[in-house]
């Protein structure tokens, strides 16, 4: 938190496929916390700051997990995300890993109507507003879907300049209203 406070991140949801769809928490250190699969949900986690990644091969859907964050008082901000790899204005080569980042709701795959939840859409050189945002997201080469819960990926993108946004949707595909969007990034591609 940017206020310097603890933070506590307490599931109150968890169902991943066991064995292969981790849930890791690491904190301020780096130090990894926990690393969860299955139906247990992880023990609450305390720091200043805490990461948390979400690895799932896509094979077999489990419902996904919610978590909750409080610290001074403080609980669930409007939700966020964002793109935390590459950097804005990067110069890369392929194959390009994107990260992705989310805060205040949760991730469960596609299908899955569970509260406070969503999944990922990559936006690639298209603005939101050329989308029709009050229908399911198309699944195309400018919007690439990621319904099974994914938290990266890996593109080939066509040398040139790129811009990259992420946007959630909820189990059907269809943005939040408001929409949860990140701010765009641009990188070259050699």
């Amino acid at each position: 938190p940017s206020n310097g406070q603890p933070a506590t991140l307490t599931f109150d949801a968890f169902n991943t496929e066991a064995g292969y769809d981790f849930v890791t928490i690491s904190d301020a250190n780096g130090t990894q916390l926990s690393k969860t699969a299955g139906t247990t949900a992880p023990a609450a986690a305390t720091s200043t700051k805490l990461v948390v990644k979400f690895a799932s091969d896509a094979s077999v859907t489990g419902t996904g997990f919610h978590a909750n964050w409080t610290t001074g008082g403080t609980t669930n901000q409007a939700p966020t995300v964002q793109l935390t790899a590459p950097a804005d204005g990067a110069t890369v080569t392929g194959p390009v890993t994107v990260v992705f980042g989310l805060r205040g709701m949760g991730i469960a795959p596609a299908g899955v109507g569970k509260e406070g939840t969503g999944h990922h859409h990559l936006l690639i050189d298209i603005e939101p507003e050329a989308l029709d945002l009050d229908a399911a997201l198309p699944a195309d080469d400018h919007v690439k879907h990621f319904g099974g819960g994914q938290s990266e990926t890996s593109l080939e993108p066509a040398p040139g300049r790129h811009t990259l946004r992420l946007l959630l949707g909820d189990m059907n595909h269809v943005p939040f209203d408001p929409p949860v969007v990140s701010e765009e990034i641009t990188v070259t591609v050699e």
